[in-house]
């Protein structure tokens, strides 16, 4: 029985130093894939459009008279309500928010804006019920339960905003992007932005780097599109050359 027991023991602790260890190099590698992050600061962008930053992750502030819409909510409540106290702008005068997907640097902040409604593709929900993970067994998790899930291409009227869902899947299984007015578009963490055109953002990040791919074919035929807004690697007011291959 002793010699059962210690094998149990030697097995338990085998995988626990595995484990250990492929959690260590995991965040070691994603720490050296986050040198190339290049986000914008806090500031207005253009027209109506906001964006505040959280440590290296954006988050963007659409205006509608004297209300707001926000897309993704950075990492932690805290610096985000000083970052949009630096803009004169209420987390309580927000009335949506709009998730790209769920990952915690987009999602940290969701409990500053607990009287927005909020909204996240259907397909997303897998990353936050369990039935889904992306890093090993890690799965997102965000804190709260009253969401509503919206289709591919679905429309929602907030004022006088038009927010249209385009689901983009690869980085997450219900990545999201949405096209506000069909002029602006945030695309979340689908790709990066180099040299004023388009690009895959480093695959260790993605759930499905062939996907992801695929759903950057997807951002290239949006039309009216005339920006586009990364989470990572700041905006282009050039959609058409941004997307175009030449």
């Amino acid at each position: 029985m002793n010699k059962i027991l210690k094998r149990i023991l030697i097995i338990i602790g085998i995988i626990i130093v595995v484990s250990v260890l492929a959690f260590a190099g995991m965040l070691l590698k994603m720490k050296s894939e986050m040198h190339g992050f290049d986000p914008m600061e806090t500031g207005k962008v253009v027209d109506n459009i906001f964006v505040i930053r959280d440590d290296f992750a954006n988050a963007f502030i659409i205006q509608d008279n004297a209300q707001y819409i926000i897309i993704d909510c950075a990492t932690a409540k805290a610096p985000v309500a000083e970052q949009m106290k630096k803009l004169g702008i209420n987390p309580q005068d927000v009335a949506a928010v709009f998730l790209t997907h769920t990952d915690s640097d987009h999602a940290g902040a969701l409990g500053l804006f607990d009287t927005a409604k909020l909204y996240m593709s259907k397909e997303e929900e897998q990353m936050i019920n369990g039935k889904k993970t992306k890093f090993l067994w890690f799965g997102n998790s965000i804190s709260r339960t009253d969401y509503t899930l919206l289709k591919d291409r679905q429309i929602v009227q907030i004022g006088n905003l038009k927010i249209e869902g385009i689901l983009v899947p690869g980085h997450t299984s219900g990545m999201m992007a949405y096209l506000i007015n069909d002029k602006y578009l945030f695309t979340g963490d689908i790709l990066s932005l180099k040299n004023n055109k388009i690009a895959p953002i480093p695959a260790f990040f993605d759930m499905d780097n062939a996907q992801a791919l695929e759903s950057m074919d997807i951002i290239r035929h949006i039309p009216g599109a005339e920006y586009i807004f990364t989470a990572h690697w700041g905006y282009t007011d050039d959609y058409k050359t941004a997307v175009s291959s030449n």
